[in-house]
């Protein structure tokens, strides 16, 4: 049972539209972040926009979840088969979300680490073989990967069922 019930976005149907913003969002911000974490200046100059592009595409993802849950049912009532698109959806949504809260831990520890540890007293205690930012850096990247693949997965299983449907 979707949370919200969205379903037309200026008297189109809010499915596609919100699809397209989480299927060009996520990726970006995941491709931007794979790009740009392993080098100190740009950590600091582009993991900002990177956390806010990721969070606009988990949201868009939320969105077009909730947005495709009554498309489903409505397509099952029209005795349509969907597949595993929802399902696949879904987890393309989670994804998203960890992606998005990877990037905002990110960010904070690249840019407030120093205070954090000082304030819970881990000036010493914290002895890495690698700069503790890249070692951050290189734990989200199998998650970037993931947001990429599981939204290509739920893009392309969708595309699938509406040119399979259309013909």
């Amino acid at each position: 049972m979707p949370i919200l019930e969205l379903s037309k976005l200026f008297g189109l149907p809010a499915h596609p539209l919100l699809v397209h913003a989480a299927v060009v969002l996520v990726p970006l911000a995941a491709l931007a972040l794979m790009a740009t974490g392993w080098k100190t200046a740009w950590r600091r100059m582009y993991y900002l926009p990177i956390t806010l592009i990721a969070g606009a595409g988990a949201v868009a993802a939320f969105l077009a979840k909730e947005s495709g849950e009554p498309l489903a049912h409505s397509v099952r009532q029209a005795g349509k088969r969907v597949g595993e698109h929802p399902e696949q959806g879904d987890t393309a949504f989670v994804f998203a979300a960890i992606l998005a809260a990877s990037c905002t831990a990110l960010f904070v520890w690249n840019r407030f680490g120093e205070q954090i540890r000082e304030k819970i007293g881990w000036q010493d205690k914290l002895r890495l073989p690698v700069d503790e930012n890249l070692a951050l850096y290189l734990l989200c990247l199998p998650v970037a990967a993931i947001a990429i693949y599981t939204m290509i997965l739920a893009g392309h299983s969708g595309a699938t069922l509406v040119w399979k449907t259309n013909r």
